[in-house]
């Protein structure tokens, strides 16, 4: 919803399965999933999450519009590029923590800012319900095989 401001979700439609490590499946670990969303406003996102890139731990999004596209993320170390015998490689990150570093220090002086001056954060309580709602819905359309109206599901 960060991406698509103002907007709520109303049905989620989510595909899911273990294709990295199929003997889990009994133990009810799916590993790899696409979940759709679509906004009362007409957006359509699209969620995809695998437990296993061995290149690298990748986390991007993009924003596609009437009036152009934003990414953001990458997996890229730096934009460093090698080209040799052996073709075109680059070193990526292996940690969130190395990908995502200034994000987690800049929200977490964000948070103790918010603390220090009694100000509100900028993630609401109600950001979380619909992130748990949204969880909860893809979860039960994986076990339905069809799409959750959120109106519809009620949450445990």
């Amino acid at each position: 919803m960060y991406l698509n401001p103002g907007a709520k979700p109303v049905e989620v439609y989510a595909v899911a399965d273990a294709l990295i490590r199929p003997d889990l499946k009994c133990n009810g670990l799916l590993d790899t999933a696409v979940v759709t969303i679509k906004f009362d406003n007409g957006a359509i996102a699209t969620a995809e999450a695998n437990f296993q890139a061995v290149y690298g731990y990748d986390v991007r999004a993009e924003v596609f519009g009437s009036e152009g596209m934003l990414t953001a993320g990458g997996i890229r170390e730096s934009s460093m590029t090698r080209y040799n015998h052996n073709g075109v490689s680059f070193n990526t990150c292996r940690y969130d923590q190395d990908l995502l570093f200034d994000a987690y220090i800049a929200e977490l002086r964000g948070f103790v800012d918010c603390v220090i001056h009694n100000k509100p954060a900028l993630v609401t309580a109600e950001d979380a319900r619909w992130s748990l709602k949204i969880a909860l819905a893809s979860i039960e359309s994986v076990k339905r095989n069809s799409p959750i109206k959120l109106d519809q599901h009620v949450m445990i």
